[in-house]
């Protein structure tokens, strides 16, 4: 299913910081923000951990106790679990069948007095509906939050990934498009929270701010709660060794998507998700619909192809509240979809293997 891609280049780097004497947060961190913004269109925070990015974005957003998130149960624990840790409740919408990702129609019936924000993922690296949500998120003065775990280089209305909700919260986990072994970025769209987010990852201290002192360690005056999530630089050696070869890596997985989507179309039994010509999918994962999942998942085990659902609904654990009722197209999803094989590492006669033995049967 996933293989991490390490590059030579992230051999090298890691190597020069290992041997520099600084290991900790350094330049190499402030190097990878910086190589970073083009592409996501700003310059995003760096942390240590996808899951610290949630929860930072949720404080910055003024989530707090009481308050509730409209989210979807369609995502790993931690989308969840981030919403948890500020003392807020997720509150679950349903998605849409034919992409994974939150129906605005069903965020938006969600919404109560307590609502505080709204936070989607972007299903298998496919961009949501975005203006559709920030418009839910205007008519009721909420604050958007994007989990773009999966979503790393994907685009939405000739927009980046990174500057379609108020803050954008991507994983470089050890599968991930671009991993430093773990590791996370934050965007922020207002230069005030990405200034109180870099505060924040570390103990509230703000670098930028503080001044030198004869007596060694620098003056500084710390106003709120924060946290020990920076990333250090060896993780950003792993990540800037790493982005060199992050073109060809997209750009294999995109090739890799189209040649699925290009030859199991016609599988009886099997449904392509939906894509639109308005936003380019970061292809992390490989999705479909299909007929008979226990069936198809054996079939495939023997003949050599491993499959994965990925993430089965997390409302099923007691600490999301247990199962919602109402939720149709969720219902429905977690009945069916399943993920074939997609990383930049799979060769096209492995690839060719998985479609063979897909359109084998089941």
């Amino acid at each position: 299913m996933f293989r991490p891609c390490v590059s030579e280049h992230a051999i090298r780097r890691v190597t020069e910081v290992l041997r520099s004497g600084w290991v900790g947060e350094g330049p190499r961190v402030a190097e990878l923000e910086e190589r970073l913004a083009p592409r996501l269109g700003v310059r995003p925070v760096a942390v240590n951990s996808g899951t610290s990015a949630l929860h930072l974005a949720l404080r910055l957003a003024g989530v707090g106790p009481g308050d509730e998130v409209v989210t979807t149960a369609q995502t790993m624990l931690a989308t969840s679990q981030a919403i948890l840790a500020v003392g807020a409740l997720p509150v679950y919408a349903d998605i849409q069948y034919a992409t994974g990702n939150l129906d605005p129609a069903s965020a938006a019936a969600a919404v109560t007095e307590r609502t505080r924000a709204i936070l989607a993922v972007d299903w298998a690296g496919y961009p949501c509906d975005w203006d559709e949500l920030r418009e839910v998120a205007r008519r009721h003065g909420l604050a958007t939050v994007d989990d773009a775990a999966h979503a790393l280089g994907a685009r939405y209305r000739d927009r980046p990934v990174g500057t379609v909700a108020d803050h954008t919260c991507f994983s470089l986990q050890a599968v991930k498009h671009l991993t430093t072994g773990d590791g996370g970025l934050l965007c922020c769209l207002a230069d005030a929270d990405r200034r109180r987010a870099r505060a924040l990852r570390w103990f509230g201290i703000d670098r930028e701010t503080r001044l030198p002192s004869i007596l060694g360690e620098a003056e500084f005056e710390v106003r709120e709660l924060g946290y020990k999530y920076q990333m250090n630089d060896v993780a950003a050696a792993i990540g800037l060794g790493n982005l060199e070869e992050l073109d060809t890596w997209t750009e294999r997985r995109r090739q890799l998507a189209r040649r699925y989507r290009d030859t199991l179309g016609s599988v009886a039994g099997l449904t392509l998700f939906e894509r639109g010509a308005d936003r380019v999918s970061a292809e992390w994962l490989f999705s479909v619909h299909v007929e008979r999942r226990r069936d198809f998942c054996a079939a495939l085990a023997g003949r050599g192809v491993e499959v994965s659902v990925v993430h089965s609904r997390i409302d099923r654990h007691p600490i999301c509240g247990g199962l919602r009722p109402g939720l149709e197209a969720l219902e429905r999803f977690d009945r069916t979809h399943i993920c074939l094989p997609l990383h930049s590492g799979l060769s096209d006669v492995q690839h060719a293997h998985v479609v063979a033995s897909v359109r084998a049967g089941w």
